[in-house]
This record gives C-alpha cells, sequence and structure tokens, in this order.
C-alpha cells in the first residue's frame, strides 16, 4: 500500500544499511574474537497477533507513533524500523600522536593471505582512508530468489570499475523470513536463502581480490525463538554451534517486550521491534556471545565491518561497545524515525529530526556512522520543484551532512524504500538528479544496486562516481549554496564543482565562466560543470574547523579475551594462536594449542610477503631488543654519564 502523497514521509523507512569489509587475518587492535546472537520468534506464528489496524486508514496511519509504520509484507514485519551505520567511523577520540586503528599503513601489517587446504584466501583490502568511500547496496528485498552469492559473484569486476570502496550484503544467517531479518541460528550460514558459507567466502575473496571491503548487515536487536518454553513463549534460542554459544533462553529477552515473548532479562533500552523478542543487551553472557559472534564472521568468513539494523532498539552505547570489541573498518546504523510536519506537510525545518541522528553517533562515541535519512527525505521532496528546501537558516545542507558530514551516509533508496517494497520511495524519473546532489556533496554515498541495473542508470552513475574521485570530493567536503529557491538550486563544493539543479534556465550571474569552467555532464533539469584548474593549484579543505577524526581508537580500550570457537577452521585458530596469543583465555590456549600440536599443525601459519620479519614487533605484543641494539644503547648511556666528566676534566 502507498500512502497520500503529503504523508509520503511519515511513513518512516525501516531497517537496514549495513556493509561488512572482509579480511582474512583478524585485524583487531588489541582485541578479541567473540560470537554474537539476537531474539526473535517464527513470523509465521505470530503475524496475527501484530496485524496492524486499517492500513488504508490515513488517518489512522498519521496517529502512529513516529518511526513506525504498519504494513506487513511476505514474512516480515514492517511497522517497526531498523538501523544503519557509516563506513569504520567507528571509534573517537584518541592522542594525535597515536596511530589510526584504521589506518591504511597499520592495515596492511595485520593482514596476509590465509590458506585453507590448498586454496590460498586473499588479504583484506587497504581501507580507504577515513572520507572517500562509496558505497554499494549489493542487494535488494527479492535478492534471496536467484541464488544471490552465485549471481553477485559475476558482477564483482563491473562493481569495481564503478569505483565501490565498499559493499554491503544482506543478512547471512539461518532465518524464519528468506530476507534474513529474523535471525534464528546466527552460525547457520548454510540455512541462508542466499546462499552457502562457501559460496559467501568465494564471493568475499573476489571482491578482497579487487581492493573492495565487505560489509555485513548484523540483526541484534532481536531474534527468532526456535521453540516455545512451557508457557508457549517463543524464547528458546540455538545458536548453531555445537559448543552451545548463543543457546539462550527468556532470561536474554526484555522483561518489557511488546512482543509476548516471556522474558526474563532487564528492560529494554530501547523501543520494541515488535515481530520478534527483543534481546537484552544489558546482559553479559548476550553481549559475550554476540561479540564472539561478530569476531567470527570477520575472522572465517571474511567480512571487515557492520551495518546495523533497527539501531533505535536499544542504546547507542552497546554499538559502541560491539565496535570496539570487533574493530571494523567501517560501520553504520540504521536509525529511521518519522520526519518533522506541519499541517500536513513536510516541514521546512528538520533540525529536530537530524539532531536525533546526532545524538545517537554520539551516544556510539562516534564509533559508527549512521544512514542520513533527513537528506533523503527533504531531497526526494525538493527534486520536485521544491529546491528551497535545499538549504537550512545558516545556508548549509539540510540534513545530516549540514551538521555531521563526516559520519553522514546519504542514499536515495535502498531494500525497505525502494525495490519491490516501495514505502518511502524516491521519484522514479528524478534519480540520476539526485545522485547529482549526493555524490557531488559532502557525506559517505551509498549506491543502491537496483539503481545500476534496473533502473540501467550504471554508465551515469559511474561517470559521477570517477567526477568525485578525479575531484577529491569527500565525506568534508565545503559547501556553497549560491541559490536555492523553487526552481533553481546552485551550489560550488571544494571550488571544484558547480552543481545546478532545476528546470529554470537562466542562471544569471551564477553562470559559471566557460575559461574556467567546463560542462562535465548534463541532464534532466540538473549539470554539473568541473573547474580547468589543477587540484594543485587549489586550498584544501577549510581548516578553520577542524574535523575529529574518525575511525581513531578508543582511549584505555579494554582488553577482551578471545575464544576460539568450533566453527573457526583449524587455520584461523592457529592464527590467533601464533599472533594474539596474549588474548587467548590461558586454560583455552593450553587445549587448543595441545590439540593442534596433535593433528601436526604446530608449525603455524606460513611465512609471507605481510608477515612481519624477525625482530620487527608485532602491534600490541611486548619489544625484545636485538643484541646490535642493547649494545647501541649501552654505548649511548656511556657517553651520556662519562661525557660531562671528560670536559670538565678537560677544562
Amino acid at each position: 500500500m502507498s500512502m497520500p502523497l503529503v504523508f509520503d514521509a511519515t511513513f518512516n523507512a525501516p531497517w537496514n544499511l549495513r556493509r561488512p569489509l572482509r579480511s582474512r587475518k583478524l585485524g583487531f587492535k588489541s582485541s578479541e574474537v567473540y560470537t554474537a546472537s539476537r531474539i526473535g520468534a517464527p513470523c509465521t506464528a505470530q503475524i496475527g497477533h501484530f496485524r496492524p489496524k486499517d492500513a488504508s486508514n490515513p488517518s489512522s496511519r498519521r496517529s502512529q507513533r513516529p518511526g513506525s509504520h504498519s504494513l506487513s509484507t511476505s514474512s516480515r514485519i514492517l511497522w517497526h524500523e531498523r538501523g544503519a551505520h557509516g563506513r569504520r567511523g567507528v571509534t573517537a577520540g584518541v592522542e594525535k600522536d597515536k596511530e589510526s586503528s584504521s589506518s591504511p599503513e597499520k592495515h596492511k601489517r595485520q593482514i596476509r593471505p590465509e590458506v585453507h587446504g590448498r586454496r590460498t584466501r586473499p588479504g583484506r583490502p587497504t581501507p580507504q582512508g577515513p572520507y572517500n568511500n562509496v558505497l554499494l547496496q549489493a542487494f535488494n528485498w527479492d535478492s534471496h530468489k536467484n541464488n544471490w552469492w552465485t549471481t553477485l559473484k559475476t558482477k564483482v569486476e563491473e562493481i569495481c570499475g564503478l569505483g565501490i570502496t565498499d559493499v554491503w550484503l544482506p543478512p547471512v544467517s539461518q532465518s524464519v523470513d528468506r530476507q534474513g531479518y529474523l535471525p534464528t541460528q546466527l552460525y547457520s550460514l548454510d540455512s541462508s536463502a542466499y546462499g552457502t558459507s562457501a559460496q559467501l567466502k568465494e564471493l568475499i575473496d573476489e571482491f578482497h581480490r579487487q581492493d573492495i571491503c565487505c560489509i555485513a548487515d548484523i540483526v541484534i536487536n532481536h531474534r527468532s525463538g526456535v521453540k516455545q518454553d512451557s508457557k508457549g513463549h517463543w524464547n528458546i534460542f540455538k545458536g548453531g554451534n555445537p559448543d552451545k554459544r548463543l543457546d539462550w533462553g527468556p532470561w536474554a529477552v526484555v522483561d518489557d517486550d511488546v512482543y509476548d515473548s516471556g522474558g526474563k532479562g532487564k528492560h529494554d533500552t530501547g523501543e520494541s521491534y515488535g515481530a520478534a523478542p527483543d534481546l537484552d543487551h544489558t546482559n553479559k553472557q548476550v553481549q559475550d556471545e554476540l561479540t564472539d559472534w561478530m569476531n567470527w564472521m570477520r575472522a572465517e568468513i571474511g567480512f571487515d565491518g557492520w551495518r546495523f539494523d533497527f539501531v533505535k532498539g536499544y542504546h547507542p552505547k552497546y554499538t559502541n561497545l560491539y565496535c570496539q570489541r570487533t574493530n571494523p573498518t567501517f560501520a553504520v546504523g540504521e536509525l529511521w524515525t518519522s520526519m518533522e510536519y506541519f499541517n500536513g506537510q513536510l516541514s521546512w525545518d528538520q533540525n529536530k529530526h537530524r539532531q536525533v541522528l546526532c545524538d545517537w553517533i554520539d551516544g556510539t562515541k562516534g564509533s559508527s556512522s549512521a544512514f542520513d535519512f533527513t537528506t533523503k527525505g527533504i531531497l526526494q521532496r525538493a527534486v520536485n520543484g521544491e529546491l528551497w528546501r535545499l538549504r537550512d537558516e545558516k545556508n548549509k545542507p539540510p540534513g545530516l551532512i549540514g551538521w555531521y558530514p563526516q559520519k553522514a551516509v546519504t542514499f536515495l533508496d535502498n531494500h525497505d524504500t525502494g525495490s519491490t517494497q516501495r514505502h518511502w520511495c524516491f521519484p522514479d524519473k528524478r534519480v540520476l538528479m539526485g545522485y547529482a546532489y549526493i555524490l557531488t556533496h559532502p557525506g559517505i554515498p551509498c549506491i543502491f544496486i537496483d539503481h545500476l541495473y534496473e533502473f540501467k542508470l550504471k554508465n551515469e552513475i559511474q561517470k559521477l562516481v570517477l567526477l568525485r574521485k578525479r575531484n577529491r570530493i569527500n565525506a568534508k567536503s565545503k559547501v556553497v549554496i549560491q541559490k536555492a529557491e523553487a526552481d533553481i538550486y546552485v551550489a560550488k563544493i571544494d571550488e571544484r564543482l558547480i552543481l545546478k539543479l532545476g528546470s529554470r534556465m537562466d542562471m544569471g550571474g551564477l553562470l559559471p565562466d566557460k575559461n574556467t569552467w567546463t560542462i562535465y555532464m548534463t541532464g534532466t533539469d540538473w549539470a554539473v560543470w568541473e573547474t580547468n584548474r589543477p587540484i594543485g593549484a587549489l586550498p584544501e579543505n577549510d581548516e578553520d574547523e577542524p574535523l575529529p577524526p574518525p575511525r581513531s581508537p578508543v582511549k584505555n580500550r579494554p582488553s577482551h579475551p578471545v575464544h576460539l570457537t568450533s566453527k573457526m577452521s583449524e587455520e584461523t585458530k592457529r592464527r590467533i594462536l601464533k599472533d594474539v596469543p596474549q588474548l587467548v583465555d590461558p586454560a583455552e590456549r593450553k587445549k587448543e594449542h595441545i590439540s593442534i600440536l596433535a593433528n601436526g599443525n604446530g608449525k603455524g601459519t606460513p611465512v609471507t610477503s605481510d608477515t612481519p620479519r624477525e625482530g620487527t614487533p608485532r602491534e600490541g605484543t611486548p619489544r625484545h631488543w636485538t643484541r646490535t641494539q642493547k649494545v647501541c644503547s649501552g654505548i649511548f648511556l656511556l657517553v651520556v654519564l662519562l661525557g660531562p666528566l671528560l670536559v670538565l676534566l678537560i677544562l
């Protein structure tokens, strides 16, 4: 069902925009290997309890609480929302002299190929730097119908040619719904409708060979039970792991869940999801086993980062906790809430809406980005003759990119808002105009795969991405809005690009000088110019307002022990024991070490060109001085101590 036009933005969007970055070697700064899990009940058994009131009645829709919506679609309840987060913008605030936990050089040192039998898996791609990401949501609502891991593998080289740095993949675990958003056994990947775990690893390997990171869609707000308890509640969970991790009961569910789940945990720290039991993220076992699972996803499957689903369902401090413990290269949360309306019309002032996004990012301590739903809601109204909306009271962009651009993931549509669901979709005939805006403006742009293939805009989008990269437009680029009226919008970005939107042909004095500007690309009611001057002749981004560095390590970060799960291959366990033995529980370390020696695998991972040479200390391990270093240090001390005496004797 679609809503009346004037209420198109109240129909808040739910769910996902996550994406994982792939790695074959653990990239944990001083961290750990954990497992994760979530709660949810079988949708088929519970839909009747949650069917909304008359969805065809506009007044009943308007009366819903902000951030919810009242439609149910194939095996997924849609009247609750979900969460997202951005490229490894994960940990903020650290001494300037310390190296960023996700700096390219450190990232290279942490990764080397992993050998599985006769096949060598590629190492993790080098992260693009804090502001230069271009994301691709590489699935839609119906991708599960097409053996998706195999299908997507055929498109990897083509995607690489677009200039994509990160791909966001759908949820990979066994789930009640085929899309993956009502997960049951988190370790069971072969039961996914998208394909097998082997096919998923091959897909991730192929992306890594093209230097593209992979973002996993992480659904940990809720989880579906596999059995009922004695009172008929679906709150008995199985993890799909022989060691019983993620095998939970009512104690793992919040006690005030709107879903009648019979939970015995503490109160919910966010909004209830409704379609499945909400997890109690205050519980230490829930935290530890979810972290174990997420680190297993990084170490064994190869994901690099996270897209957190329905993040308004739990406090942002837990998103920060999971980011600290798993050290993703990129993280983004999906926080979909209702926009501001006045007399049934979208308000010009959306400061309250974007403030909610800023507060959530701050709640994660900068460890995650957020999808810029504010920009989406404003832009899809503005392109239909309301371009005056694209400027706020301070002459800045009116969305999250106007306040917190380095943490804003901009997008036009995703599998919820567009695709076959079309809950809150961008105007079809204005999609290319929308990409002209988000690919020339600050923020971290996310492209939707449907727009590449279903809309057949691959070549046009590729040209816009090339323009962005060639002119070094990034998440913190400076925008000067020169005009924003109903039928015209003109903005200059980093003194390198000029974007004009709208049907008005006469730009007056704002028409770029043909001696210094060249028109690069045009479309229906839009055009973009590129400067003729070389990049070196232009000033860098404004330094008057320095931005906090994203992805920097957290001070005094606690050390969490690594758990070697039975789902890890012997090669992965061996690598962990070899590279970060100090993080493994002593009893478990001894047990696993003896087991590996008994199997004849005691020599460890083969040394490669990326392996630190002998005498080079690894990250996070104590430094042992060589004999030469000791001799040089002794000579230096003698000179320092005896030098003044010699000077006195000479005098």
